[in-house]
């Protein structure tokens, strides 16, 4: 299980997660950056990821989307679901930005749903990488939406198949 930690800032609009993997920051960097070791860990337990773009560069999008493919998941069995990244602020190794969105198949956005703006920062120490997450929402009732879609336990699993992934 993770063991990540989870913040809700004092904006209420702001999410922060922190967990440290067992390895250099370049296998985290690779993990997010190329597109086949992105699949093989991104998304929640029963899930698989379809990625149809990725440009890692600034200006750029990740167009994916997540699959249930578990049938004791019955209420989401069989469907996918949408998002779109647009890349910004790429420091090789260190941080990026994106703003995500929900989308359909299309990278069309979907109506009522929120927007967010994540950093994703490294820091490597002695070997270990701490990955820090920040993602804001624009008001608090956005925040309070995604949580309740249960974004956190998907938050931790999807870092749990990180961890599997990188330091394997």
């Amino acid at each position: 299980m993770s063991n990540a930690k989870f913040t809700v800032l004092e904006d209420q609009k702001t999410l922060k997660v922190e967990r440290a993997f067992n390895v250099p920051k370049s296998k985290i960097w690779e993990a997010y950056s190329n597109p086949e070791i992105l699949a093989r860990w991104w998304g929640p337990k029963g899930f698989e990821t379809i990625i149809k773009h990725l440009e890692f560069v600034n200006g750029g999008y990740w167009h994916y989307g997540m699959k249930c493919i578990d049938p004791d998941i019955k209420e989401m069995y069989g469907q996918t679901f949408w998002g779109k990244g647009v890349y910004k602020n790429i420091n090789p190794e260190d941080s990026f930005g994106y703003v995500d969105i929900f989308c359909d198949e299309n990278a069309v956005p979907t109506p009522g749903m929120p927007e967010s703006d994540t950093l994703i920062e490294l820091f490597e120490k002695n070997g270990m990488t701490t990955i820090i997450s920040t993602t804001s929402y624009d008001t608090p009732d956005d925040l309070k939406q995604v949580l309740e879609m249960g974004m956190e336990q998907g938050f931790d699993q999807t870092w749990d198949n990180l961890a599997r992934v990188v330091e394997q």
